[in-house]
Formats: C-alpha cells, structure tokens, sequence
C-alpha cells in the first residue's frame, strides 16, 4: 500500500474572480494554464508536476485569515522576495528557522508561501 498515494495532485485555492486569479499565477509566479472547467467555476494553473485547482466562490470562510497552506520550493529566497515586491505583492519578512521562507499574498489574499532549503 505504500505505493498507493504517489504524489500531490493539485492545490485548491479560492478566488472571488476566477480570471484575475489565473491572470496572476500565469502573470506573476509563472504558471501554465491547463484545463478550465465548461461552466467556468475552476481553473487549473500548472507549476511543475504540481497545479493549483483555482474555484470560485464567495463564501466568506475562504476568506478568513489563516496560515499558508503550501509554498513554492525556491534556490533563491531573497530573489523571489525581491521580484515579488518588485510586482506589487503584499509579502512578509523573510525569515530563518532551518529554511529561509516568507510569506506572501495572492489577488485574493490568500497566504502562500516561499521555501529555500
């Protein structure tokens, strides 16, 4: 059974406007759109092996503070930190503990996070 669950699928993350949302994981983080939904409520933006299901919604619960659900591995920590500032994103300082990570925030304000190890 160990074999049974082989990786990560994709991410669920909510959004208010499904187009901005894609918009700006294609635009600012460098994702690849993939498929859409024919009613037009999901939206799949690939990184990798990995992608991000975007869904609508307008559910106030969504929406609540919270922490990071995931990061992004990166090679270079302050140089995303960097490039993201240099787009407008809302992100926290940078910070060590074992990994060099930080915080930062898409058009919904959801927390996503960045991870250099």
């Amino acid at each position: 059974m160990t074999n049974l669950f082989q990786r990560i699928d994709t991410v669920f993350v909510p959004t208010k406007d499904i187009e901005k949302a894609a918009h700006w994981y294609v635009d600012v983080l460098g994702g690849v759109l993939g498929w859409k939904s024919e009613q037009g409520e999901y939206q799949c933006v690939k990184f990798g092996d990995t992608s991000i299901t975007l869904f609508l919604t307008e559910d106030p619960l969504y929406f609540q503070p919270r922490r990071c659900a995931f990061n992004f591995y990166v090679s270079r920590a302050s140089e995303a930190y960097d490039y993201l500032k240099s787009r407008d994103v809302q992100v926290e300082e940078i910070k060590e503990y074992g990994a060099t990570y930080f915080a930062f925030y898409d058009v919904d304000g959801n927390c996503l996070e960045v991870c250099e190890y």
